[in-house]
């Protein structure tokens, strides 16, 4: 290996191990400021309420929305002294940008040695250790149901069941017959005997009742429909979480008051629904499943019907750069954190026919979905009618100003250290955070170490077409970063002069300091050549004595030529 590629080599990773450490100091102090952010983050960035809800028939469909808790005693609505609205209460954590930025270890190891059990199976649900449980033999292909029976007053097991179901049935046996499913998503319900799942490679929906040991083929998706579900409904919702830091979604149906009892009362308003009551998240007769597409659609699928209609959208939440954008659609990746919650008029049957899915006559009212914008900065509620229509939208809002643009204006000296600590970042990774950062899951983007998704200039380059000029507040927000690289450029530049690199090493070193900043800089300091320059004799400016010509003025090196005395020392 010559000394050329030798050195070569030697910056490379002097390079890589400078832009890592550098880049974990830069995180370090970015989340110190991100905290102190979230710390005077206005409290009406943390809930929002919309009263009346727009889904009981009978209620005012005006919006009312308002960002403080509601309290027992608040007064009940106007022409009714003893009624209270139906209202969509949503909350979220003010920790969660913190979760996502460095309480992701577990998810990191988890990518790289994921977990697996002996048997290859993936659980839906299960009540313990020991308890029944359903889950997916990925090699079978076959969905699981086991039972276990125990001893009265004792733990022992005497009884294990288990049951196989594919597409093409149910056995006791897991049969090459019953076909398999890939790359299932499974619906989880409140009966475990029952459950539903989309099959992506089928493109087809399945029932499995497990009770009544049959299979369903329900719709299947038509060859060139491009709707593409990537989650249904579960007794969990459709919900999109990070670090277990997610949204609370509740549907409040419409309250009496109890003089009796001092306290306000579910209404099940049964004389102007002819016997239907309100529940907020589950439908106990399986008939109407919401289920998510990739794009940011949400569906319902009627089981009855065996069809697939349009139920609303993931709205796109308020940021630094954008207005309201009450017409866009977010994909699932372009939020933090989402929620969707479907809402139902119940109707029981027969009284003595218990919960049986039979039993129960079931209306579609409508939804509610919760989205956190990327940033974390601010939350969006809005409500869809049964055809998927918006009825109303509320935002994190804060004296009328968006919560996003709130949170900076209440700390400007913690978000003008933010930024600059984001314009120490390489050049190069600040454009490609400007182009890329639709590429990113927000999430992970919290803990990134060079593309900064969510950072200022990310902010600018996701949102396109707005009242803001980008060709005007990019040089801008990138300016801070490009000025410090030029200045370390032509400092690198001089000094490559002075100690006598070639004009082409002298042109990678500075377009690599341009391009990489601080990180190239501190490469450069750490492996510029180190002899003790010399002065020439012929131009008098500092030289190499390790080259045979001087680099300033290309005159020889002249060794003075050593003459032995004429005389010795003698003993």
């Amino acid at each position: 290996m010559n000394a050329r590629m030798k050195n070569l080599i030697n910056v490379i990773a002097t390079g890589f191990i400078v832009l890592v450490l550098l880049s974990l100091v830069l995180f370090c102090g970015r989340l110190f400021f991100w905290a102190h952010l979230i710390g005077n983050m206005p409290e009406d960035s943390l809930r929002v309420i919309i009263r009346p809800s727009g889904l009981v028939p009978g209620e005012p469909a005006s919006q009312q929305t308002k960002p403080q808790n509601l309290s027992a005693s608040e007064p009940p609505g106007p022409n009714e002294p003893n009624f209270r609205y139906s209202q969509v209460y949503v909350s979220r954590n003010r920790e969660i940008i913190i979760g996502s930025a460095i309480g992701a270890l577990w998810d990191i190891t988890a990518e790289v040695i994921p977990y697996r059990d002996a048997n290859e199976r993936v659980y839906y649900w299960y009540g313990s250790k020991s308890d029944s449980y359903i889950c997916l033999d990925k090699r079978s292909g076959l969905i699981i149901r086991n039972y276990k029976s125990f001893k009265p007053y004792d733990k022992s097991v005497y009884r294990e069941t288990e049951f196989y179901a594919g597409p093409n049935g149910i056995s006791e046996k897991a049969e090459p017959s019953l076909g398999r499913f890939y790359d299932p998503i499974v619906t989880e319900g409140r009966d475990p005997n029952r459950i539903g799942l989309y099959d992506k490679n089928t493109r087809r929906f399945y029932f499995i009742d497990f009770a009544g040991g049959s299979v369903s083929k329900g719709f299947q998706l038509a060859q060139g429909d491009n709707r593409e579900p990537i989650a249904d409904y579960s007794v969990a919702g459709i919900e999109k979480w990070s670090n277990n830091k997610g949204l609370n979604v509740s549907w409040i149906g419409p309250e009496v008051w109890n003089a009796e009892k001092g306290e306000w009362e579910k209404q099940w308003l049964s004389r102007t629904s002819k016997g239907y009551g309100f529940v907020d998240w589950w439908d106990f007769s399986h008939t109407f499943i919401p289920v998510l597409d990739k794009t940011g659609r949400i569906h319902i699928y009627n089981t009855k019907e065996q069809s697939l209609s349009p139920a609303g959208y993931l709205p796109m939440p308020q940021s630094l750069f954008t207005g309201e954008r009450q017409n866009d659609v977010a994909m699932p990746g372009d939020v933090l954190a989402y929620e969707i919650v479907p809402v139902y008029a119940i109707k029981r049957l027969s009284a003595g026919s218990g919960n049986s899915p039979d039993n129960f006559d079931v209306k579609y009212l409508g939804m509610c979905v919760a989205c956190v914008s990327r940033e974390g900065t601010s939350m969006t509620v809005v409500v869809f009618d049964p055809n998927g229509r918006r009825i109303c939208r509320g935002d994190t809002t804060s004296d009328g100003i968006s919560t996003a643009k709130t949170m900076y204006s209440d700390a400007p000296l913690a978000g003008t250290i933010l930024f600059l600590f984001e314009n120490l970042q390489p050049p190069v990774f600040e454009v490609a955070s400007f182009l890329c950062g639709d590429y990113f899951e927000p999430s992970p983007g919290h803990r990134a170490l060079f593309i900064l998704p969510n950072s200022f200039v990310g902010m600018l380059g996701r949102f396109k077409g707005l009242q803001y000029d980008r060709e005007v507040f990019f040089p801008i927000l990138i300016g801070p970063s490009l000025i410090l690289s030029i200045w370390l450029a032509l400092r690198v530049r001089k000094d490559a002069t002075i100690v006598g690199l070639s004009s082409m090493a002298k042109k990678w070193w500075t377009i690599g300091t341009i391009a990489f900043g601080l990180p190239a800089y501190i490469t450069y300091r750490l492996t510029r050549p180190k002899e003790t320059l010399v002065t020439c004799q012929n131009c008098g400016q500092l030289r190499r004595p390790d080259m045979e010509t001087c680099h300033r003025c290309g005159s020889k090196w002249e060794m003075p030529e050593l003459t032995p005395p004429n005389w010795r020392i003698c003993d």
